[in-house]
């Protein structure tokens, strides 16, 4: 029933828009084709502009600010209607200017100088300057280490201004990678210093109804519906080419997926069932695009010495040699994406060590390993229980993985019970409530290897298995004090070195993602020439129904 409202809800709003969005454009059909009247100017934009996107979205946010709490729903939206001083271009992974034109450093690696771009307004039409990075950065660096925006910050010691298009950052010690901690995914966007200086920033307003300097404007969010937003004309970047974006929210993949087969729906942001991949190629209307990311789907052991078997290294040793990532790789994902091999990820080659690799499956070593250990098998043929804990994501695979472990695990006697939440309830669920031994545990491992910190250090709100490592700690940091890669390499060589003898996690698969999407659009984040946009944006999206300016 349930899925049934959400469709015809998809349904309803795709009418809407496109009833909305028609554009007369009977004046420029009556020309003849190549006729330009005298002093006429001829445009050289050939992008397709108008029309809507309709954009089945599986998580619907509780705000639209990330920079103090982080909520993995947020970005999906937000990244429309914000932006950054620096970003990474989705599509080809290098960095552009998003704010800020250029940028420099200072050869001792503790200053940092942005120049912003001039002419820029926020869409209530106060303009931009440098004075609302500097109230964005200090704002996240008063509210502590609690706030999401903080570790990419941290080391910023002072927050200098000296005109309204400059901002220099100085450090506290040298980094070779605040540009990219400025991009960061996980990081922050720059806020509005007039709309949030002086104001309870957990509970400003303007959480709920965005003022960016985005592509897009928000114009209303209706709780268990949708999210609309109108293009922003003054936009100082590629696009907008589409008059406005509505993003209904659809926990259900099938939902999405009937949604875009029907005509109803752009673009899902959710992963379909790797099972329909294949079907959905050859359903009419509708295109997918595999996405080779640097995303890994892992397996997290508690490590806050509160569990009895987990918290034993031979436990853990047993367990890594007993799964089979190879047959999640296969049956569960039809093939389509890598069983993962590295402690880190292949697919930032720099920094992978290729010397170490994850254990091949060996359930007749596993199993010595647990009978040496003095683990028995009961009358019931198993050794001992464990508890798994897993929540819904827009990556597919989370919440099934969890059965392959539990099947592959039952193969050396040890029962593992799975206990699914919904996403809104992990924090509740791994960090207040520590009664479980394995976590499901996904995201994205680059695009440069300082982001793999935030899975293992011991001070970062994502380490939910309580690891705990100086040393860790301590090559992560250094990692980030030098420039080129060949300097920084090591560092991570050694973390992955340490990692996989501590084992306080499992790698199972290097995630490809697919992209599902209406044919009648073209130009999305994901896809080569497509202008620069990140993550989620939609600002390059044309509709093929659009006409040139």
């Amino acid at each position: 029933m349930k899925k049934t409202k959400v469709l015809l809800l998809i349904m309803a709003i795709c009418i809407l828009v496109v009833g909305c969005s028609n554009t007369d454009v009977s004046n420029e059909a009556s020309k003849p084709d190549g006729d330009v009247e005298k002093g006429e100017e001829v445009s050289t934009d050939e992008h397709l502009y108008g029309g809507s996107l309709v954009v089945a979205t599986k998580l619907e946010p509780s705000s639209y600010v990330y920079n103090y709490t982080w909520d993995g729903a947020i970005p999906y939206i937000n990244r429309n209607i914000f932006s950054k001083l620096v970003a990474y271009d989705e599509s080809t992974g290098e960095l552009y200017g998003d704010l800020a034109e250029s940028w420099s450093n200072s050869d001792d690696l503790k200053t940092y100088t942005f120049n912003l771009r001039q002419n820029v307004k926020w869409h209530d039409g106060t303009p931009f300057t440098s004075a609302d990075v500097k109230w964005t950065i200090e704002s996240i660096l008063e509210y502590g280490e609690g706030a999401n925006g903080y570790q990419v910050l941290s080391l910023v010691d002072e927050v200098e201004t000296p005109d309204d298009y400059t901002v220099v950052l100085k450090l506290k010690e040298p980094s070779g990678v605040m540009v990219n901690n400025v991009a960061d995914y996980y990081g922050f966007d720059i806020l509005p210093k007039h709309l949030y200086e002086g104001t309870d920033v957990d509970n400003n307003p303007n959480n709920f109804k965005p003022i960016g300097t985005g592509p897009f404007i928000f114009e209303e969010h209706e709780i268990g519906s949708h999210c609309k937003l109108i293009a922003n004309e003054d936009y100082f970047g590629d696009g907008p080419y589409l008059d406005e974006v509505v993003f209904v929210f659809t926990p259900s993949e099938t939902t999405a997926m009937t949604s875009i087969e029907a005509g109803e729906a752009g673009w899902m942001t959710a992963s379909p069932a790797f099972a329909e991949i294949e079907r959905l190629k050859n359903a009419k209307g509708v295109a997918v695009d595999m996405q080779p990311t640097s995303i890994t789907q892992w397996m997290g052991f508690n490590m806050d010495g509160s569990r009895e078997y987990v918290s034993d290294p031979i436990v853990r040793e047993a367990i890594c040699y007993a799964l089979d990532n190879e047959e999640i790789a296969e049956k569960l994902y039809m093939g389509l994406v890598k069983p993962a091999t590295s402690w880190y990820t292949t697919i930032v080659d720099w920094a992978d060590n290729k010397d170490l690799r994850l254990p091949e499956t060996d359930i007749e070593y596993a199993n010595k390993l647990l009978d040496d250990a003095g683990y028995e098998k009961g009358a019931d043929g198993y050794r001992f229980t464990l508890t798994y804990r897993c929540f819904p994501t827009s990556i597919f695979g989370t919440t099934d993985i969890p059965l392959f472990v539990q099947q592959q695990l039952d193969a050396v006697g040890i029962k593992v019970e799975i206990e699914q939440y919904e996403w809104a309830l992990r924090t509740e669920m791994l960090d207040n409530k520590r009664d479980w031994d394995l976590c499901a545990g996904g995201g994205d491992r680059g695009p440069d290897a300082s982001n793999f910190a935030s899975y293992l250090l011991s001070n970062s709100a994502s380490n939910k298995m309580r690891y705990y490592n100086e040393e860790i700690d301590s090559l992560f940091e250094q990692g980030e004090q030098v420039v080129k890669y060949e300097e920084r390499a090591p560092y991570y060589f050694k973390v992955q070195e340490i990692i996989s003898k501590d084992l306080p996690m499992y790698n199972f698969v290097e995630y490809a993602i697919p992209r599902v999407y209406n044919e009648e659009y073209t130009g999305f984040f994901w896809q080569e020439n497509s202008g620069n946009s990140a993550n989620h944006m939609v600002n390059t999206v044309e509709w093929k129904g659009g006409a040139p300016k």
